[in-house]
Protein backbone atom coordinates (compact mmCIF):
# COMPACT_ATOMS: atom_id res chain seq x y z
CA UNK A 1 0.00 0.00 0.00
CA UNK A 2 1.29 3.49 -0.87
CA UNK A 3 1.54 5.40 2.39
CA UNK A 4 1.64 8.70 0.50
CA UNK A 5 -1.96 8.20 -0.55
CA UNK A 6 -3.20 7.87 3.03
CA UNK A 7 -4.95 10.98 4.40
CA UNK A 8 -4.95 11.90 8.06
CA UNK A 9 -7.95 14.24 8.43
CA UNK A 10 -7.21 15.11 12.04
CA UNK A 11 -3.60 16.12 11.46
CA UNK A 12 -4.53 19.22 9.46
CA UNK A 13 -7.01 20.34 12.11
CA UNK A 14 -4.44 19.72 14.83
CA UNK A 15 -1.86 21.85 12.99
CA UNK A 16 -4.38 24.67 12.65
CA UNK A 17 -5.14 24.59 16.36
CA UNK A 18 -1.44 24.59 17.29
CA UNK A 19 -0.73 27.48 14.91
CA UNK A 20 -3.66 29.43 16.34
CA UNK A 21 -2.45 28.88 19.92
CA UNK A 22 1.06 29.85 18.88
CA UNK A 23 -0.12 33.11 17.30
CA UNK A 24 -2.47 33.76 20.21
CA UNK A 25 0.33 33.56 22.78
CA UNK A 26 2.60 35.78 20.67
CA UNK A 27 -0.19 38.36 20.24
CA UNK A 28 -0.95 38.38 23.96
CA UNK A 29 2.71 38.91 24.86
CA UNK A 30 2.85 42.08 22.79
CA UNK A 31 -0.52 43.34 24.01
CA UNK A 32 0.53 42.96 27.64
CA UNK A 33 3.94 44.58 27.15
CA UNK A 34 2.56 47.55 25.20
CA UNK A 35 -0.16 48.19 27.78
CA UNK A 36 1.61 47.35 31.05
CA UNK A 37 2.51 49.83 33.78
CA UNK A 38 5.93 50.42 32.20
CA UNK A 39 4.47 51.42 28.82
CA UNK A 40 3.69 55.02 27.78
CA UNK A 41 0.59 53.63 26.05
CA UNK A 42 -0.91 52.40 29.34
CA UNK A 43 -3.09 55.46 29.94
CA UNK A 44 -4.40 55.61 26.38
CA UNK A 45 -5.20 51.92 26.33
CA UNK A 46 -6.90 51.94 29.73
CA UNK A 47 -9.12 54.82 28.66
CA UNK A 48 -10.09 52.78 25.61
CA UNK A 49 -10.91 49.74 27.75
CA UNK A 50 -12.86 51.99 30.13
CA UNK A 51 -14.97 53.21 27.19
CA UNK A 52 -15.67 49.59 26.19
CA UNK A 53 -16.65 48.72 29.76
CA UNK A 54 -19.16 51.56 30.02
CA UNK A 55 -20.57 51.60 26.48
CA UNK A 56 -20.32 48.01 25.28
CA UNK A 57 -20.23 45.83 28.41
CA UNK A 58 -22.41 48.25 30.44
CA UNK A 59 -20.12 48.11 33.47
CA UNK A 60 -20.94 51.56 34.83
CA UNK A 61 -19.17 51.01 38.16
CA UNK A 62 -15.72 50.58 36.56
CA UNK A 63 -13.46 53.62 36.99
CA UNK A 64 -9.93 54.54 35.95
CA UNK A 65 -8.29 55.12 39.33
CA UNK A 66 -4.93 56.82 38.76
CA UNK A 67 -2.01 56.82 41.22
CA UNK A 68 -3.76 54.20 43.33
CA UNK A 69 -0.67 52.07 43.95
CA UNK A 70 -2.70 49.00 42.96
CA UNK A 71 -2.29 46.98 39.79
CA UNK A 72 -5.32 44.84 40.57
CA UNK A 73 -8.17 47.31 40.11
CA UNK A 74 -11.40 46.28 38.40
CA UNK A 75 -10.22 48.08 35.26
CA UNK A 76 -6.93 46.15 35.33
CA UNK A 77 -8.85 42.88 35.22
CA UNK A 78 -10.94 44.21 32.34
CA UNK A 79 -7.70 45.06 30.53
CA UNK A 80 -6.65 41.42 30.88
CA UNK A 81 -10.04 40.25 29.54
CA UNK A 82 -9.85 42.64 26.57
CA UNK A 83 -6.26 41.55 25.86
CA UNK A 84 -7.37 37.92 25.83
CA UNK A 85 -10.09 38.74 23.32
CA UNK A 86 -7.88 40.91 21.11
CA UNK A 87 -5.12 38.29 21.09
CA UNK A 88 -7.63 35.69 19.90
CA UNK A 89 -8.87 38.02 17.15
CA UNK A 90 -5.32 38.88 16.05
CA UNK A 91 -4.35 35.20 15.93
CA UNK A 92 -7.45 34.34 13.88
CA UNK A 93 -6.88 37.18 11.40
CA UNK A 94 -3.24 36.21 10.85
CA UNK A 95 -4.21 32.55 10.48
CA UNK A 96 -6.88 33.28 7.86
CA UNK A 97 -4.69 35.73 5.98
CA UNK A 98 -1.70 33.39 5.87
CA UNK A 99 -2.26 31.44 2.69
CA UNK A 100 1.19 29.84 2.80
CA UNK A 101 0.59 28.32 6.25
CA UNK A 102 3.94 29.46 7.61
CA UNK A 103 5.18 28.32 10.99
CA UNK A 104 6.28 31.82 12.12
CA UNK A 105 9.47 30.52 13.70
CA UNK A 106 11.24 33.84 13.16
CA UNK A 107 8.33 35.71 14.78
CA UNK A 108 8.44 33.31 17.73
CA UNK A 109 12.17 33.77 18.26
CA UNK A 110 11.88 37.55 17.98
CA UNK A 111 9.01 37.55 20.50
CA UNK A 112 11.13 35.47 22.87
CA UNK A 113 13.83 38.14 22.60
CA UNK A 114 11.29 40.88 23.36
CA UNK A 115 9.92 38.92 26.33
CA UNK A 116 13.45 38.25 27.61
CA UNK A 117 14.38 41.90 27.64
CA UNK A 118 11.07 42.93 29.16
CA UNK A 119 11.33 40.42 32.02
CA UNK A 120 15.00 41.32 32.47
CA UNK A 121 14.07 45.00 32.84
CA UNK A 122 11.46 44.12 35.48
CA UNK A 123 13.79 41.81 37.39
CA UNK A 124 16.60 44.37 37.41
CA UNK A 125 14.39 47.25 38.49
CA UNK A 126 12.85 45.32 41.38
CA UNK A 127 16.15 43.63 42.21
CA UNK A 128 18.14 46.85 42.52
CA UNK A 129 15.30 48.40 44.53
CA UNK A 130 15.80 45.73 47.20
CA UNK A 131 19.56 46.00 47.43
CA UNK A 132 19.62 49.27 49.32
CA UNK A 133 16.68 50.73 51.30
CA UNK A 134 14.43 51.00 48.26
CA UNK A 135 11.39 48.78 48.07
CA UNK A 136 11.64 47.53 51.67
CA UNK A 137 13.28 50.15 53.90
CA UNK A 138 13.95 49.54 57.56
CA UNK A 139 10.82 49.63 59.68
CA UNK A 140 9.83 53.06 60.93
CA UNK A 141 9.05 53.85 64.55
CA UNK A 142 5.37 53.98 63.65
CA UNK A 143 5.54 50.48 62.18
CA UNK A 144 7.48 49.12 65.17
CA UNK A 145 4.87 50.53 67.54
CA UNK A 146 1.96 49.05 65.58
CA UNK A 147 0.32 45.92 66.95
CA UNK A 148 0.65 42.81 64.80
CA UNK A 149 -3.10 42.28 64.88
CA UNK A 150 -3.69 45.80 63.55
CA UNK A 151 -1.43 45.34 60.54
CA UNK A 152 -2.73 44.61 57.08
CA UNK A 153 -1.42 41.41 55.45
CA UNK A 154 0.55 43.59 53.03
CA UNK A 155 1.93 45.57 55.97
CA UNK A 156 3.04 42.29 57.53
CA UNK A 157 5.09 41.46 54.41
CA UNK A 158 6.70 44.91 54.40
CA UNK A 159 7.47 44.57 58.12
CA UNK A 160 9.01 41.13 57.64
CA UNK A 161 11.18 42.29 54.76
CA UNK A 162 12.12 45.54 56.49
CA UNK A 163 13.18 43.65 59.62
CA UNK A 164 16.03 41.87 57.82
CA UNK A 165 18.35 43.80 55.52
CA UNK A 166 20.21 40.55 54.80
CA UNK A 167 17.15 38.67 53.55
CA UNK A 168 15.97 41.67 51.54
CA UNK A 169 19.43 42.07 49.99
CA UNK A 170 19.59 38.38 48.98
CA UNK A 171 16.08 38.61 47.50
CA UNK A 172 17.14 41.59 45.41
CA UNK A 173 20.39 39.88 44.42
CA UNK A 174 18.49 36.81 43.15
CA UNK A 175 16.16 39.00 41.08
CA UNK A 176 19.14 40.90 39.67
CA UNK A 177 20.93 37.67 38.74
CA UNK A 178 17.80 36.39 36.99
CA UNK A 179 17.52 39.62 35.02
CA UNK A 180 21.18 39.57 33.95
CA UNK A 181 20.97 35.93 32.82
CA UNK A 182 17.99 36.75 30.59
CA UNK A 183 19.96 39.37 28.68
CA UNK A 184 22.13 36.78 26.93
CA UNK A 185 21.09 34.05 24.50
CA UNK A 186 23.39 31.42 25.96
CA UNK A 187 21.91 31.80 29.44
CA UNK A 188 18.31 32.70 28.55
CA UNK A 189 16.83 29.30 29.45
CA UNK A 190 18.64 29.14 32.77
CA UNK A 191 17.73 32.78 33.36
CA UNK A 192 14.05 32.12 32.65
CA UNK A 193 13.96 29.10 34.97
CA UNK A 194 15.87 31.03 37.63
CA UNK A 195 13.61 34.10 37.34
CA UNK A 196 10.47 31.96 37.27
CA UNK A 197 11.47 30.27 40.53
CA UNK A 198 12.09 33.62 42.20
CA UNK A 199 8.90 35.19 40.84
CA UNK A 200 6.67 32.27 41.84
CA UNK A 201 7.54 33.07 45.45
CA UNK A 202 6.82 36.76 44.83
CA UNK A 203 3.49 35.97 43.17
CA UNK A 204 2.48 33.70 46.07
CA UNK A 205 3.23 36.47 48.57
CA UNK A 206 1.15 38.86 46.46
CA UNK A 207 -1.80 36.46 46.31
CA UNK A 208 -1.88 35.30 49.90
CA UNK A 209 -0.87 38.53 51.62
CA UNK A 210 -3.18 40.70 49.53
CA UNK A 211 -0.43 42.68 47.82
CA UNK A 212 -2.13 44.31 44.80
CA UNK A 213 0.42 43.26 42.18
CA UNK A 214 -1.15 39.86 41.52
CA UNK A 215 -1.87 40.37 37.82
CA UNK A 216 1.57 41.76 37.04
CA UNK A 217 3.64 39.21 38.99
CA UNK A 218 1.61 36.32 37.53
CA UNK A 219 2.33 37.56 34.03
CA UNK A 220 6.06 37.73 34.72
CA UNK A 221 5.92 34.06 35.73
CA UNK A 222 3.96 33.24 32.55
CA UNK A 223 6.46 35.16 30.41
CA UNK A 224 9.24 33.04 31.90
CA UNK A 225 7.25 29.92 30.93
CA UNK A 226 6.90 31.31 27.40
CA UNK A 227 10.65 31.92 27.14
CA UNK A 228 11.36 28.35 28.28
CA UNK A 229 8.64 26.79 26.11
CA UNK A 230 10.90 26.42 23.06
CA UNK A 231 13.19 24.16 25.09
CA UNK A 232 10.42 22.27 26.90
CA UNK A 233 11.07 18.95 25.09
CA UNK A 234 14.81 19.12 25.69
CA UNK A 235 14.28 19.91 29.37
CA UNK A 236 11.77 17.06 29.69
CA UNK A 237 14.19 14.59 28.16
CA UNK A 238 17.03 15.69 30.41
CA UNK A 239 15.25 16.11 33.76
CA UNK A 240 12.52 13.45 33.51
CA UNK A 241 13.73 10.81 31.05
CA UNK A 242 17.42 11.27 31.96
CA UNK A 243 18.35 11.21 28.30
CA UNK A 244 21.11 13.22 26.60
CA UNK A 245 19.63 16.46 25.40
CA UNK A 246 20.69 19.81 23.99
CA UNK A 247 19.09 23.22 24.23
CA UNK A 248 18.45 25.11 21.03
CA UNK A 249 20.69 28.09 20.37
CA UNK A 250 19.54 30.75 17.93
CA UNK A 251 22.56 32.23 16.21
CA UNK A 252 22.53 35.66 14.65
CA UNK A 253 21.79 35.33 10.92
CA UNK A 254 23.28 38.67 9.84
CA UNK A 255 25.64 38.05 6.93
CA UNK A 256 27.11 41.56 6.97
CA UNK A 257 29.80 42.49 9.46
CA UNK A 258 28.41 45.99 9.97
CA UNK A 259 25.00 44.53 10.85
CA UNK A 260 26.53 42.24 13.46
CA UNK A 261 28.48 45.15 14.96
CA UNK A 262 25.37 47.34 14.97
CA UNK A 263 23.25 44.67 16.66
CA UNK A 264 25.96 44.02 19.26
CA UNK A 265 26.31 47.74 19.97
CA UNK A 266 22.54 48.16 20.23
CA UNK A 267 22.33 45.22 22.63
CA UNK A 268 24.96 46.67 24.96
CA UNK A 269 23.30 50.08 24.85
CA UNK A 270 20.05 48.45 25.99
CA UNK A 271 21.86 46.48 28.70
CA UNK A 272 23.60 49.64 29.91
CA UNK A 273 20.29 51.53 29.93
CA UNK A 274 18.57 48.80 31.98
CA UNK A 275 21.39 48.69 34.52
CA UNK A 276 21.84 52.45 34.84
CA UNK A 277 18.12 53.20 35.08
CA UNK A 278 17.61 50.47 37.67
CA UNK A 279 20.75 51.11 39.71
CA UNK A 280 19.64 54.62 40.68
CA UNK A 281 17.88 52.92 43.62
CA UNK A 282 21.30 51.91 44.96
CA UNK A 283 22.16 55.53 45.66
CA UNK A 284 18.91 56.43 47.40
CA UNK A 285 19.37 57.55 50.98
CA UNK A 286 16.24 58.04 53.09
CA UNK A 287 16.00 61.48 54.70
CA UNK A 288 17.26 61.76 58.24
CA UNK A 289 14.65 62.07 60.98
CA UNK A 290 15.91 64.27 63.84
CA UNK A 291 14.85 63.04 67.27
CA UNK A 292 13.37 59.89 65.75
CA UNK A 293 11.78 57.68 68.36
CA UNK A 294 8.73 56.64 70.34
CA UNK A 295 8.27 58.82 73.41
CA UNK A 296 6.29 56.97 76.06
CA UNK A 297 4.55 59.50 78.29
CA UNK A 298 5.29 59.04 81.97
CA UNK A 299 3.53 62.20 83.17
CA UNK A 300 1.19 64.54 81.33
CA UNK A 301 0.59 67.82 83.18
CA UNK A 302 -1.74 70.52 81.87
CA UNK A 303 -2.11 73.84 83.68
CA UNK A 304 -0.10 72.35 86.57
CA UNK A 305 -2.58 69.47 86.95
CA UNK A 306 -1.51 65.91 86.17
CA UNK A 307 -3.86 64.04 83.86
CA UNK A 308 -4.48 60.40 84.96
CA UNK A 309 -3.73 57.61 82.50
CA UNK A 310 -7.42 56.65 82.30
CA UNK A 311 -8.36 60.10 81.00
CA UNK A 312 -8.71 60.01 77.20
CA UNK A 313 -7.65 63.67 77.05
CA UNK A 314 -4.07 62.82 78.01
CA UNK A 315 -1.26 61.73 75.73
CA UNK A 316 0.11 58.19 75.79
CA UNK A 317 2.90 58.37 73.20
CA UNK A 318 4.60 60.80 70.86
CA UNK A 319 5.85 59.14 67.67
CA UNK A 320 8.41 60.90 65.49
CA UNK A 321 8.84 58.63 62.45
CA UNK A 322 9.10 60.81 59.35
CA UNK A 323 10.41 64.29 58.59
CA UNK A 324 7.64 66.84 58.98
CA UNK A 325 5.19 64.46 60.63
CA UNK A 326 4.45 63.56 64.24
CA UNK A 327 1.79 61.22 65.59
CA UNK A 328 0.21 61.59 69.01
CA UNK A 329 -1.41 58.52 70.57
CA UNK A 330 -3.97 59.43 73.23
CA UNK A 331 -4.75 57.41 76.35
CA UNK A 332 -7.74 55.84 74.59
CA UNK A 333 -5.32 54.57 71.87
CA UNK A 334 -6.72 56.88 69.19
CA UNK A 335 -4.11 58.54 66.97
CA UNK A 336 -3.80 62.13 65.85
CA UNK A 337 -1.53 63.02 62.94
CA UNK A 338 0.20 66.40 62.83
CA UNK A 339 2.47 68.31 60.52
CA UNK A 340 5.54 69.15 62.55
CA UNK A 341 8.60 71.34 62.51
CA UNK A 342 11.45 70.17 64.72
CA UNK A 343 14.33 72.56 65.33
CA UNK A 344 17.26 70.74 66.96
CA UNK A 345 19.14 74.02 67.43
CA UNK A 346 16.40 75.71 69.41
CA UNK A 347 15.18 72.34 70.72
CA UNK A 348 11.56 73.05 69.76
CA UNK A 349 8.74 70.98 68.29
CA UNK A 350 5.81 72.74 66.62
CA UNK A 351 2.65 70.76 65.81
CA UNK A 352 -0.05 71.79 63.38
CA UNK A 353 -3.12 69.84 62.23
CA UNK A 354 -2.89 68.82 58.59
CA UNK A 355 -6.06 70.70 57.61
CA UNK A 356 -5.49 73.82 59.71
CA UNK A 357 -3.04 76.73 59.81
CA UNK A 358 -3.26 77.43 63.54
CA UNK A 359 -0.53 75.97 65.75
CA UNK A 360 -1.84 73.05 67.81
CA UNK A 361 1.12 72.91 70.20
CA UNK A 362 4.49 74.57 70.57
CA UNK A 363 6.93 72.64 72.75
CA UNK A 364 10.50 72.97 74.01
CA UNK A 365 12.30 69.74 74.84
CA UNK A 366 15.04 69.09 77.36
CA UNK A 367 17.10 65.91 77.14
CA UNK A 368 17.97 64.52 80.56
CA UNK A 369 19.79 61.34 81.55
CA UNK A 370 16.95 58.86 81.25
CA UNK A 371 14.06 60.98 80.03
CA UNK A 372 13.04 63.82 77.73
CA UNK A 373 10.77 66.56 79.04
CA UNK A 374 8.54 68.62 76.74
CA UNK A 375 7.22 71.95 78.01
CA UNK A 376 5.17 74.58 76.22
CA UNK A 377 1.65 75.46 75.20
CA UNK A 378 -1.24 73.60 73.61
CA UNK A 379 -3.79 76.15 72.53
CA UNK A 380 -4.24 78.42 75.55
CA UNK A 381 -3.05 75.77 78.03
CA UNK A 382 0.41 75.22 79.42
CA UNK A 383 1.63 71.64 79.31
CA UNK A 384 4.54 69.63 80.64
CA UNK A 385 5.19 66.11 79.44
CA UNK A 386 7.77 63.74 80.89
CA UNK A 387 8.65 60.97 78.44
CA UNK A 388 10.96 57.97 78.06
CA UNK A 389 12.45 57.72 74.58
CA UNK A 390 12.59 54.43 72.73
CA UNK A 391 14.89 54.27 69.70
CA UNK A 392 14.82 51.80 66.80
CA UNK A 393 17.67 49.78 68.27
CA UNK A 394 15.73 49.30 71.50
CA UNK A 395 13.14 47.00 69.90
CA UNK A 396 13.77 43.24 70.14
CA UNK A 397 12.92 42.89 66.44
CA UNK A 398 15.87 45.12 65.56
CA UNK A 399 18.44 44.33 68.24
CA UNK A 400 18.30 40.54 68.07
CA UNK A 401 20.66 40.33 65.08
CA UNK A 402 22.02 37.18 63.45
CA UNK A 403 23.02 34.11 65.45
CA UNK A 404 24.74 30.99 64.18
CA UNK A 405 24.08 29.18 67.45
CA UNK A 406 20.80 29.10 69.35
CA UNK A 407 20.74 26.91 72.42
CA UNK A 408 17.08 27.87 72.79
CA UNK A 409 14.81 29.55 70.23
CA UNK A 410 14.25 33.25 70.73
CA UNK A 411 10.50 33.20 70.09
CA UNK A 412 8.23 35.65 71.86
Amino acid sequence: MDTKSINFPNQRNQNVVLRFLHLYIISYVYLFIFTSQFSPLEGIYKNGVLWLCKNVFHQKQVEYIKMTGSGDTTLDYWVVIVNIGLAAVAALVILLADKKQRTFKDLHWFTVVVARYYVAMIMLSYGFAKLHNGQFPANSIGRLEEKVGDMSPMGMVWTMMGASTGYTFISGLLETIGGLLLLFRRTKTFGALFSMTVMINVALLNFFYDVPVKIFSSHIVLFCVFIVSGDAIALYRFFVLHQPSQLRFQKRTSDKKWKRITLTGLKWLIVAFFILSSSSALFYTPPAVPMEGAYNVDKFIINNQEIPVNDSFGWKKILISYPGRTNIILNNDSTKVFQSVLDTGKKTLMLRKTDQQDIYAYLHYNIQKDSIIFTGIKGSDSIKIKTIRKKKEDYPLNKRGFHWINEYPFNK
